[in-house]
């Protein structure tokens, strides 16, 4: 130990000396409380009894059946991130899981009394072979004394979303449930009035449909029992057999880094994905604000960071035991913003819209450059394949060849030494020996890249965080002065279109960010929409730097394309070469 503060101390020292900027650094804090998983399923299971009590029978307009061809699950098994390394030496691990299926569905009011003098009403969604379902609420606006939950048939439910939802805008996805079929169950408490019947209702306008990848440990429990995996090194059968379960290793920052990661799983467009991230301290010690770190092309577009949904100590129960089955036993939040995020360094950076559960830790962090620090050992922990936490070692390589588009420092480069990373490792943090973030993985790049076991011709490859600290400084340590980026650009374009009677609307959502990454508000952006549905517009960019533009025509539209055309602002200089795209299709 002692060694390894002179050895710290050394690295301050030099960056400070050599760099001429003082290192900022924290260290992990702990929140109150622990988490009781008895008391977490008890809970749930209470809800999932009083919600079956009061279930009002189906109808067949009442079940929204989704249909998914083979060609669309065969896309999602076959996906190869758009975002992935330049050239064939290099790979990032951004895994699809599943899709969404656009519907446009009012939920019929056919409520039934209850004893409190409300009213209850229900509807189901449906689609074959799904391993989990989610669902995607618009146009949502309750009454004062009104609820909706979700469940499924096993014991799962979550809720109550009330008002305009969780997110406050009338638009969101709800949590997850396992298995095919989703129950969505509307509660008045009364005594209702006759005004109050029909404040309830509200829209499904998507569903999304998980396939096999989805926590497939999930099935895995099903068919093998604890003797027979607890054998093999796997930590699931889908996991290489070089990777490691986080439970077989222990002792501080270790014990620290598990509960401080999640396992992420959002939507994208049209479909649905997983990979890691984890939260990370601020200098203020009087309070614990829900910073989560992960990769950039894992997850950048505000919409998205929407629907994120966190699972939270997600591991197994003892070293080399089964693959867990968490249903009803991890915790889980729903939800997040993003305060800065940039392809350089690969990084999101993100505030949770809820805590954590009792007894996470935020994770300190070093503003002191590591790429060059060669032998420095680092560690994380990930969900590989979506499966429970595994643990990975790493040793700094500055000799390691680098890959096109990834130059070292504002990359590491390192060997695996115990471990590996695989698809869902992605957005990991990765950890010095005190348990500070240093970075978060990109991937990895070698000669050999899809064998994770590869350690002699491959590398694991970081994003680091000294090379975007700035840019995310003024959330990590409040005191200081925020940066302010002279140029912006645009980060993202989100397309999507509604239908209402003969009237087709296309809308772009534009993400606008400054050359620190972070959001640029007031900016006026203007663009053009081609295709099916033609027109231009422009609209000011809100708090998170988005811009929506829409165009409505008495048209039936099934494909467009949106340009940005032009972006203003008052104190910014609007850099077009730094778009991260410029023109989308829909």
């Amino acid at each position: 130990m002692k060694k390894l503060f002179m050895f710290l101390t050394l690295v301050l020292f030099v960056s400070l000396v050599f760099a001429g900027t003082p290192v900022k650094q924290t260290f992990p804090e702990k929140a109150e409380g622990k988490f009781d998983p008895a008391a977490y399923t008890k809970s749930m299971q209470e809800k999932f009894d009083w919600l079956m009590a009061e279930v009002v029978p189906l109808s067949e307009r009442s079940i929204i059946s989704i249909k998914v061809t083979q060609a669309e699950l065969d896309d999602v098994e076959s996906y190869k991130c758009e975002t992935c390394g330049k050239d064939s030496e290099s790979l990032r691990k951004k895994v699809r899981i599943g899709l969404t299926k656009p519907i446009d569905f009012n939920v019929p009011f056919e409520p039934v009394s209850t004893a409190d003098g409300g009213y209850v009403c229900t509807v189901a969604a449906e689609s074959q072979n799904a391993t989990a379902l989610r669902i995607h609420f618009s146009d949502f606006d309750l009454a004062p004394n009104a609820a909706v939950y979700i469940y499924n048939a096993t014991g799962e439910a979550f809720g109550p979303y009330i008002g305009r939802g969780p997110n406050d805008t009338g638009d969101f996805w709800s949590h997850t449930v396992s298995g095919p079929m989703a129950f969505v169950q509307l509660r008045h408490f009364g005594p209702a009035t006759e005004g109050s019947m029909n404040s309830g209702n509200f829209k499904i306008s998507e569903v999304g449909h998980l396939g096999s990848k989805f926590l497939l440990p999930f099935l895995q429990k099903e068919i093998q029992n604890r003797d027979e995996i607890s054998t093999t090194k796997e930590l699931c059968n889908e996991n290489e057999s070089c990777v490691e379960d986080a439970s077989c290793y222990s002792g501080g920052a270790i014990s620290d880094a598990k509960y401080a990661v999640a396992h992420m799983q959002w939507i994208s467009g049209a479909y649905i994905y997983y990979c890691t991230g984890g939260l990370l301290a601020d200098t203020d010690s009087s309070s614990q604000i829900p910073y989560f770190l992960t990769a950039n092309h894992c997850l950048s577009k505000s919409r998205d960071a929407a629907g994120l949904e966190c699972y939270w100590q997600y591991w197994t129960s003892n070293c080399g035991g089964a693959c867990y089955d968490p249903v009803g036993a991890v915790p889980r939040t729903l939800g997040a913003t993003i305060l800065s995020t940039n392809r350089t360094a690969d990084y999101t950076f993100m505030q949770l819209d809820e805590n954590p559960p009792a007894g996470s830790v935020f994770m300190g962090w070093t503003s002191a450059p590591v790429a060059f620090s060669n032998g420095t050992e680092l560690f994380r922990i990930s969900h590989p394949g979506g499966s429970p936490q595994a643990y990975s070692k790493h040793s700094i390589d500055t000799s390691a060849g680098t890959c096109t588009g990834w130059p070292r420092g504002d990359w590491i480069y390192s060997k695996d030494t115990i471990g590996a990373t695989e698809g869902g490792s992605s957005g990991s943090p990765v950890y010095n020996l005190s348990g500070q973030v240093v970075g978060q993985l990109s991937g990895g790049c070698g000669t050999n890249v899809n064998d994770v076991c590869d350690t002699v011709s491959n590398a694991t490859v970081d994003g680091a965080f000294a090379a975007y600290f700035s840019a995310v400084e003024e959330w990590l340590d409040p005191n200081t002065t925020p940066p302010v980026g002279d140029d912006m650009h645009v980060d993202s374009i989100v397309l999507s279109k509604t239908v209402k009677s003969v009237f087709t609307t296309a809308i772009a959502e534009v993400t606008i960010l400054d050359s620190n990454g972070a959001p640029v508000a007031n900016a006026t952006v203007a663009g053009t929409f081609t295709g099916d549905i033609a027109g231009s517009g422009s609209a000011l960019t809100d708090a998170n730097g988005v811009a929506v533009i829409s165009v409505k025509k008495k048209v039936s539209a099934s494909s467009f394309s949106f340009c940005v055309d032009n972006v203003t602002h008052a104190s910014f200089t609007y850099d077009s070469a730094a778009n991260v795209e410029t023109c989308d299709n829909f």
